[in-house]
């Protein structure tokens, strides 16, 4: 009787043993409803992933785009070959985004001689007309706004103050927006020479006024002396002679 109730003992604890091998120990768990073993997460948020930031386009790249938008117009103006020394004359300039070349030619006023050219522009523009050889007085701004329902007009009073062959420069430029500033993006530039002629009058006149020191000195002077003998001479045979043997 004892022999059996060892050898069932004996199987008994072989049961136990091989029943805890088997079927793993649940974690403790702690009273605010955790396993003692498990760790707490981690309550800060989460690390945003790592995104490619959009590159922003470099300066030249905003103002390539701008150029690759702008529209195209026609102009025409004047340039007029010869000029007459300090004599005036008007220059004008006409844009159109709708007119063709040969409706702005036929709108000058001067049929002298006109230049015409197709460029690109925009909503404002700028034209300058400069030379060293001119006196330039701007008959209206410089700087206009353009649309398609008007020709825009510039004119000029041009002086030429040296003769000879001078050079006149007419410069469109088109104002556009880059980094929220308004610049001038120069679109194209004329230059044309103009022959300058003096008259005979205009050279005497020219040459007194620029000697009047040295002929003053030279010529002027030397023959007062004779001028103002000629006179006493003309002023005394005017004169009637005394009568000395006339009666009291």
């Amino acid at each position: 009787m004892r022999n059996k109730l060892a050898i069932f003992g004996f199987l008994v604890g072989i049961a136990i043993v091989i029943f805890l091998a088997v079927v793993p120990i649940k974690d403790e768990v702690s009273p605010g409803g955790t396993s003692s073993n498990t760790p707490l997460p981690s309550m800060s948020p989460p690390m945003p992933s790592p995104s490619a930031s959009p590159i922003p386009p470099t300066s030249m790249g905003i103002v390539d785009e701008i150029v690759t938008n702008l529209e195209w117009g026609n102009i025409a103006f004047d340039t007029p070959k010869k000029m007459q020394f300090e004599e005036p004359k008007i220059i004008e300039l006409l844009l159109s985004s709708t007119k063709s070349v040969q409706e702005l030619q036929s709108s000058l006023k001067s049929q002298e001689q006109i230049e015409s050219a197709r460029i690109q522009i925009s909503n404002r523009m700028e034209a300058d007309l400069s030379g060293q050889g001119f006196k330039i007085e701007a008959l209206v701004p410089q700087e206009q706004a353009v649309y398609r329902g008007k020709t825009t007009q510039w004119k000029w009073e041009v002086t030429p103050t040296k003769d000879g062959n001078q050079n006149l420069y007419l410069t469109l430029s088109a104002i556009i927006n880059v980094s929220n500033e308004k610049v001038p993006l120069v679109i194209r530039t004329f230059d044309k020479t103009i022959k300058v002629d003096v008259s005979v009058g205009q050279q005497i006149s020219t040459f007194v006024s620029g000697n009047l020191e040295w002929l003053w000195a030279s010529i002027l002077v030397p023959i007062c002396p004779f001028i103002w003998k000629w006179y006493k001479k003309k002023r005394d045979k005017n004169q009637p002679p005394n009568n000395p043997g006339a009666a009291d």
